[in-house]
């Protein structure tokens, strides 16, 4: 499954560099100076575009009993996203975890829920909620909106993490990788995650339920009209389940390349594939993210500057908050981190009078 681009090279290497300089100089100097440079290429793009059909979408390969040598050659290192069909069908974590489970043996557990606007809602929002395992899996069971994403639940309860095969993650990640962060991610069914790219290598793995993934090579990414926020991601306004191709003409030429995850799949993202996320059941599911600066770089050049240049929060800052919980990531971006820590605080003090 090679990139199969139909918007011309120039196009994209103009489009990314536009990227990084708006990302550099901050939107009121790119305002003045290279936007209306980029309005101009733009234009010239849509006269090309108008009025053409959408690309068909791809599936994603989906390969078994893939060895660690035939998944760095002919996936990580080429920057290719594969499912690894089933491989993780066999561990504890798929024959006991569900949502009852949770609700029994981590009930009492504490979650920090940030809506990000352009990743968890399309509205202008900058809510936190705090609540315990067992509500959350109460309303996800009558219904409701609340969806647990980039949790460290498993980091917070280390035996979590023995129903993972831990080698097996250890050994596909491969040489030359560094970091080691397990996110738990548990929602109701239609709750999505909107299309955005970020830097981790992940190896997602599917433990109850069902999802839908959808992904862009970087090199389509001026097909996504990519707005820079200057923070850990790049969203993009594309609605991909009803795209207004007469307001975004060039997502036409943007190829998608879809993912059905069902119990025991693993898929493997690599850094800077723009995805979106939707849950086709309730589902529970592990995201094992490391990083790799090589394959940052082999991926995207100039995502990787625009995660370098980023201020808000700064790199440092989002690997502090990262190691704790990356919804303080959104958080800080909301000029909310404050008032969360001090939140986060004040509820673990409560806990530990509760339960000396």
């Amino acid at each position: 499954m090679k990139p199969s681009y139909t918007i011309p090279r120039f196009y994209r290497i103009v489009a990314h560099f536009f990227l990084v300089a708006e990302q550099l100089l901050g939107p009121r100097l790119f305002r003045v100076t290279l936007n209306p440079i980029k309005k101009i290429i733009i234009r010239r793009m849509t006269r090309l575009w108008n009025n053409r059909p959408r690309l068909p979408e791809v599936e994603v390969d989906r390969v078994g009993n893939l060895s660690t040598r035939q998944f760095q050659h002919g996936y990580f290192s080429t920057s290719k996203p594969v499912i690894f069909d089933g491989a993780a069908k066999n561990w504890p974590c798929c024959k006991k975890w569900d949502l009852d489970y949770f609700s029994v043996a981590h009930g009492d557990s504490d979650l920090l829920i940030v809506q990000s606007e352009g990743l968890t809602t399309r509205e202008r929002s900058s809510e936190h909620q705090f609540l315990s395992v067992r509500d959350l899996i109460g309303n996800i069971k009558q219904g409701g909106d609340r969806y647990l994403r980039f949790s460290p639940l498993l980091h917070d309860n280390p035996e979590l993490a023995n129903d993972l095969d831990l080698n097996w993650l250890g050994q596909m990640r491969g040489p030359g990788t560094f970091g080691n962060t397990y996110y738990m991610f548990m929602g109701g069914r239609g709750q999505k995650t909107y299309l955005h790219a970020d830097q981790p290598c992940n190896l997602y793995v599917q433990i109850h339920g069902e999802k839908k993934w959808t992904m862009f090579y970087p090199g389509d990414s001026v097909g996504l009209y990519p707005e820079v926020t200057n923070s850990a991601y790049v969203k993009s306004p594309v609605d991909l389940d009803n795209p207004d191709l007469k307001k975004f003409p060039l997502f036409a030429g943007a190829r998608a390349y879809t993912a059905h995850l069902k119990p025991g799949d693993v898929l493997y993202v690599p850094p800077h594939v723009w995805h979106q996320v939707e849950n086709l059941t309730d589902t529970i599911a592990v995201g094992y993210r490391f990083s790799s600066l090589k394959a940052a770089l082999r991926s995207s050049v100039a995502f990787s500057l625009i995660r370098i240049l980023s201020t808000n929060p700064p790199v440092w800052k989002t690997r502090k908050y990262g190691a704790v919980d990356t919804n303080l990531i959104w958080a800080a971006a909301a000029g909310k981190i404050t008032q969360v820590m001090r939140e986060r605080e004040d509820r673990r003090k409560r806990n530990d009078d509760l339960h000396p």
